[in-house]
């Protein structure tokens, strides 16, 4: 099979955490996780079955999604874009408090080490499934970098809205802005993982605080 053949089955495993749970409740074959914490599962399969067949089937390395050590400019970088985010963030919250709304309200009710999971593991498994492989691979397949992106933003966006409600769009899409141009410029997954760590730690304060 040829490269450029192999990447749609990869693209199939790393959106699997989008359209195999609604096939498994149709089907009443859940994983007895429901909610948010079942991201944590079934994005856990994903890369673990997507990891298998680059390895096992592309006969690549991770390199081969920018799985590799970060440099001290793209760790730098890494932390310019989190302050623009956050400077964001703080503007606007301060000029227009958020809404209340549930899927915020959903996690802050979760226990503290349960959202300390969700958070760790967003990090780490959505940048390798919603990032480092489908921008990469898109990438060598149409040989522009803006076709990929222009497939990807939206499959990472559109379930925030439906989560969070459009206002997270005002919020939050900073910290997705960030997420992508750090990735397009510096090419480091690692460094991106530490930003979107830095980019949802913040949802502990009320977690927190709710206790």
């Amino acid at each position: 099979m040829k490269a450029a053949a192999r990447i749609p089955l990869g693209l199939v495993l790393a959106y699997l955490p989008m359209w195999l749970p609604p096939l498994a409740r149709a089907a009443d074959a859940g994983i007895g996780v429901t909610g948010p914490a079942s991201s944590i599962l079934w994005n856990a399969l994903a890369v673990v079955l997507l990891v298998a067949y680059i390895y096992g089937v592309e006969r690549r390395r991770l390199d081969s999604i920018r799985l590799v050590r970060p440099t001290g400019k793209d760790l730098e970088w890494a932390l310019i874009l989190f302050g623009c985010h956050m400077a964001w963030a703080w503007l606007v919250r301060t000029i227009r408090p958020p809404p209340d709304d549930d899927g915020t309200a959903t996690i802050t009710a979760m226990p503290v080490l349960a959202v300390v999971a969700l958070v760790l593991s967003a990090a780490v498994f959505e940048e390798v499934l919603y990032r480092g492989y489908p921008i990469e691979r898109l990438t060598e397949l149409t040989g522009r970098t803006w076709p990929a992106l222009a497939i990807t933003v939206p499959l990472f966006v559109a379930p925030h809205l439906v989560f969070f409600s459009p206002s997270w769009l005002l919020y939050q899409a900073s910290g997705t802005l960030a997420l992508y141009v750090l990735f397009v410029w510096r090419r480091n997954l690692i460094a991106c993982m530490l930003l979107h760590l830095a980019i949802n730690l913040p949802i502990l304060i009320p977690t927190v605080a709710g206790r």
